[in-house]
């Protein structure tokens, strides 16, 4: 079953890659409204040019429509639909970033782009196979990780559209990770720091640092906090004070713009649990609204930083607990994060490859595989309607469910200390 799992697995992806090929070389129209070619090879272009006051709205603006970033897109994408809006949001360092990118032409820079999101994927599915656990045999799936994971739609979403969430998302993720595994407690946390870049993989990095914090392991903290610090001078250093304050304005723009739906949100894609349920309610109550749905987020996401603390806390073998209290916090993501869209469901690549990188008791092996595949199951199904119908798609229904999934994580880590608790009790009474 496996075997043949993986050979589905692997044809899928051959079938994608050779997609991601064809479209990028033959289809120009199409993939020119892609969300890399719009936001990141625009914004490329643009520092290139010089014209890096046209990354972000004036700080009064209350639209995204008819920007000059908008309207730069349109001049260097001649294919845009004139309905699409362009914008971006993110820091001015990452527009630096993707300079010599804006070197090429579109459609090989989206190809170039698609090529490296692939590579990075192929070293999380590296490190995932062969260094988190040296012992373990991964039930079999040791040499089609990377193949795997393809088959898991948002992933295969995010890397055609030309997403960063793979490269500045699952990759510092999954490798911080790897090093703090490793005890190298500050390389790992300074690497946790890149994903500052796209901040829903930011927040279980942050929740896992606090957790760490609460075990006497402070140094992932530290590392964090220092690599964000150079982020911080890097754009200031770099670019100026005024554009960096123009960005975090864009960010609150950002926030009006994304609980309305009249500005055209992408109602079905929009996935997080605070952000599904804004979307359901008038705009005239989102004043009202919004501190009740995040601080009902935040009360959800304490609990799961709760039994992170506790895990660290343990006596579980140190790979285990902080394995286990990445799984919470990555099932903690779209219930907690307002700005998760469904291709951000990429970051649940890194829970399974570290629920299939170690051993775990019996009870705990099939509580968290099937949790993995209940995941994977409903992901994809919804990931199908949204590409085949997106009228069918019910972005609550499916956040409801993950919020169930998510239960299901803090019952698997308070069963876990339950077993620690046991095993410590049946020890004392031996001697």
């Amino acid at each position: 079953m496996k075997k043949t799992f993986s050979m589905i697995a692997f044809g899928w992806g051959i079938i994608l890659i050779s997609l991601f090929f064809y479209t990028d070389l033959t289809m120009p129209a199409v993939n020119q409204n892609s969300d890399y070619l719009m936001t990141f090879y625009t914004a490329g272009e643009l520092v290139r040019e010089g014209n890096t006051a046209a990354l972000y709205p004036p700080a009064d603006a209350g639209t995204f429509v008819d920007t000059a970033f908008d309207k730069a897109a349109h001049v260097i994408l001649p294919l845009l639909p004139a309905r699409a809006t362009a914008e971006y949001m993110y820091m001015p360092a990452v527009a630096g970033f993707f300079v010599p990118f804006s070197l090429m032409g579109p459609s090989i820079s989206l190809l170039a782009w698609q090529v490296v999101s692939l590579a990075a994927l192929a070293v999380c599915a590296l490190l995932f196979s062969s260094k988190f656990n040296p012992e373990s045999d991964q039930q079999g799936l040791k040499a089609s990780a990377f193949w795997v994971a393809l088959s898991l739609i948002p992933l295969a979403i995010s890397i055609w559209i030309g997403q960063v969430s793979v490269v500045f998302g699952l990759l510092p993720f999954m490798t911080g990770m790897f090093f703090i595994l490793k005890k190298k407690d500050f390389l790992g946390g300074l690497i946790w720091s890149l994903t500052i870049i796209k901040p829903q993989f930011l927040v279980p990095a942050l929740m896992l640092t606090v957790a760490l914090a609460a075990s006497k392991r402070f140094k992932p903290m530290v590392g964090v906090a220092v690599g964000a610090t150079a982020f911080a001078i890097l754009n200031l250093a770099v670019f100026s004070g005024s554009l960096v304050g123009h960005w975090l304005t864009t960010l609150k723009l950002a926030e009006i713009v994304y609980s309305d739906l009249k500005f055209g949100v992408a109602q079905h894609i929009a996935t997080s649990l605070p952000r599904a349920i804004i979307l359901l309610l008038p705009v005239s109550q989102h004043a009202i609204a919004k501190p009740i749905v995040y601080a009902m987020s935040a009360i959800l996401g304490g609990a799961g930083l709760y039994f992170c603390v506790k895990l660290m806390r343990s006596k579980l073998p140190d790979a285990n607990k902080l394995a286990l209290a990445a799984i919470v916090c990555i099932f903690a993501t779209p219930i907690i994060v307002p700005h998760v869209f469904f291709y951000d469901y990429a970051i649940f690549i890194a829970a399974g490859f570290l629920i299939y990188a170690f051993r775990w008791t019996d009870d705990l092996d099939w509580r968290l595989k099937s949790l993995l595949w209940l995941g994977w199951s409903l992901t994809n199904i919804y990931g199908l309607i949204v590409l085949t119908n997106k009228n069918f798609a019910i972005p609550i229904l499916f956040v409801l469910l993950m919020l169930e999934l998510y239960r299901r994580t803090l019952v698997a880590a308070k069963i876990a200390l339950q077993e620690t608790e046991t095993k410590e009790t049946t020890d004392t009474s031996k001697d």
